[in-house]
């Protein structure tokens, strides 16, 4: 029994001094600023304590990415803005507009876009709207444009992409 405990508590002393080099949205924007260049903004919520999953390591791999995953996972958004980023709680996303992108440069990343996606027909945008919408993540949104035979989406680089692969077999 005293061996199990000295384990036990050995593994806590270990796991206490695992190196996280952020706890709260303040500590690692600073560190992912330091890391990738790019400046933050988190306004009023610098404070808050972000949460790592459990076998998420924000030091493998690269920072950017790691950055803007940790953000989601809780909750959290950033955009692109003149001069860096703006850091926002996802339930603030339908209050901000985002910076569009062309189909053929959709990036493979987690910050959000708007984009317009182009059918051959209106009658081919009912069946798009409803096939499109299981695609979308949580926070993503989807339009119609009114009298046009186009869509709107607002989502994900990473879920952008994925829906332009939809599209482009929906328009065959």
């Amino acid at each position: 029994m005293k061996y199990l405990l000295a384990l036990v508590i050995l593994l806590v002393t270990f796991e206490s001094f695992a190196e996280v080099p952020c706890k709260t949205l303040k500590t690692c924007s600073e560190w992912a600023s330091n890391k990738t260049g790019a400046k933050y903004d988190y306004g009023t919520l610098g404070g808050r304590s972000l949460k790592f999953e459990k076998d998420f390591d924000i030091l493998e791999g690269e920072s950017d990415f790691n950055f803007n995953y940790l953000l989601q996972a809780n909750d959290l958004a950033r955009i692109k803005r003149e001069g860096g980023y703006q850091i926002i709680a996802m339930k603030d996303l339908k209050d901000f507009k985002f910076p569009s992108v062309a189909i053929t440069e959709i990036p493979s990343n987690l910050d959000f876009y708007t984009i317009e996606f182009s059918f051959s027909n209106k009658s081919k945008v009912k069946n798009a709207l409803w096939v499109i919408k299981k695609f979308l993540s949580k926070n993503g949104r989807l339009l119609e444009v009114a009298d046009s035979p186009q869509i709107q989406v607002v989502d994900t680089g990473i879920h952008l992409n994925s829906i332009k692969l939809v599209v482009n077999e929906l328009n065959k």
